[in-house]
């Protein structure tokens, strides 16, 4: 089973409108049904090989116990990003996917299966890769606490 990548975006517009700013940044165009959710918005690229979903940040911890501290807590819309085939290439276009929306200056985190951390952007600051197996949970946070934002 291909490894699954996600965009987590500091952005508080709806995801509609997150949608569409996507489709212009990036080319892309509108899955009819792509979800039986509202809150969802399906995407494809033009090759239709490289798709998206982008949904509201559903692993949220609102309120955590102490030691259930998440990277991604604080930011609110997440886009899944699925690319068809082998592993390496899924890998690569997600990554260029992050690289394109850092581009356009929001914070953002690129997790892999929803685990572990793959790089950080921070507007004015820049791009950090983490090593592998850094996880987005509160045993790693000194690893990733300068590169997210809403950890105090």
């Amino acid at each position: 089973m291909a490894e699954e990548y996600s965009v987590f975006l500091d952005d508080e517009k709806s995801v509609e409108e997150v949608a569409e700013r996507l489709k212009g940044l990036l080319g892309l165009r509108s899955v009819a049904d792509a979800s039986s959710r509202d809150d969802e918005v399906g995407l494809r690229g033009a090759d239709g090989a490289l798709e998206f979903l982008v949904h509201r940040n559903w692993h949220v911890l609102v309120d955590p116990e102490p030691g259930e501290v998440q990277a991604i807590d604080a930011y609110p819309v997440q886009v899944d990003v699925w690319y068809g085939g082998d592993e390496a290439v899924q890998e690569r276009e997600a990554r260029l996917v992050f690289e394109k929306l850092a581009g356009a200056g929001e914070a953002m985190l690129l997790v892999r299966d929803v685990t572990d951390l793959v790089a950080a952007y921070l507007p004015g600051v820049g791009t950090h890769n983490f090593a592998d197996g850094v996880t987005m949970d509160e045993p790693d946070l000194e690893q990733w606490r300068d590169w997210v934002i809403g950890v105090g």
